[in-house]
């Protein structure tokens, strides 16, 4: 069976909006069977914009936090720093959480996260564009669960930066990270792009080399009980991905 015209129009009309907003780092659905990265690859992106990979937040969130929270979020409050286009704000809903904050510093990822709630169930979210530093000044009350994903490496002060996020956080905050593996646990000094979307904008940029770095910097932070959740093979550059959850107290391992 065919369906409607006015159907086929409505799709339409969502498949260029989502294309205008690319590219999508957040692999969201927004109807049945219409995905953002589904739709926006196929578009022409100026190449000042770079490189963008792709993640399907609803499928990650769940595989983060399960094991921490088996029943689900059950009401907690919930924060994203860098939030990207908001994908784990609307994964965070899903699985139960009440109130959910996301911002972002850059104009390109917060007209995403927009664009989903209007499309998308997006009760108790709200997102802003600022950067990290003015996270305190906003007068914000603390969130029982944050995630800090694709920000520590782009930070010029990564563990200032750490420490914002750690003092608005309750119960645990989930970091994702790039890290480089030279000799010894250091932070590695880069330079990157600040026009590229996936980049920070400070230019400077520090890269952790081992999870006893991390895992130091959220002990200072208040954060003493850290688990690594994953760890990818080092590519041929020496980059790796780690994923590591850190608590307030032991407890919040009991599962």
């Amino acid at each position: 069976m065919s369906l409607p015209a006015e159907i086929h129009a409505d799709r339409a009309e969502l498949e260029s909006e989502i294309a205008g907003l690319g590219p999508w780092h957040h692999d969201v659905e927004i109807a049945p069977g219409l995905w953002t990265a589904g739709v926006a690859p196929s578009a022409p992106y100026p190449d000042d914009l770079g490189p963008v990979s792709i993640l399907r937040p609803s499928r990650v969130l769940p595989q983060y936090l399960g094991a921490i929270y088996p029943n689900g979020l059950e009401g907690r409050s919930f924060l994203d720093c860098a939030c990207n286009a908001g994908g784990y704000l609307f994964a965070a809903r899903e699985l139960g959480a009440g109130r959910c904050f996301g911002f972002d510093v850059r104009e390109h990822w917060i007209r995403q996260a927009r664009f989903l709630a209007k499309h998308l169930p997006s009760e108790g979210i709200e997102v802003e564009q600022f950067g990290l530093e003015a996270l305190a000044e906003r007068g914000l009350q603390p969130f029982d669960v944050t995630v800090f994903s694709g920000i520590l490496y782009h930070l010029p002060d990564p563990i200032a930066g750490l420490r914002i996020a750690c003092d608005m956080t309750r119960e645990i905050i989930v970091i994702s990270t790039e890290m480089k593996s030279p000799n010894g646990d250091v932070l590695t000094l880069m330079m990157e792009s600040d026009t590229y979307i996936m980049s920070g904008v400070h230019r400077l940029a520090w890269y952790p080399s081992t999870p006893r770095v991390v895992a130091a910097m959220l002990a200072w932070c208040g954060f003493p009980h850290v688990r690594v959740h994953h760890q990818t093979r080092p590519r041929s550059n020496g980059w790796f991905r780690q994923v590591m959850f850190a608590a307030r107290e032991a407890g919040a391992f009991r599962h």
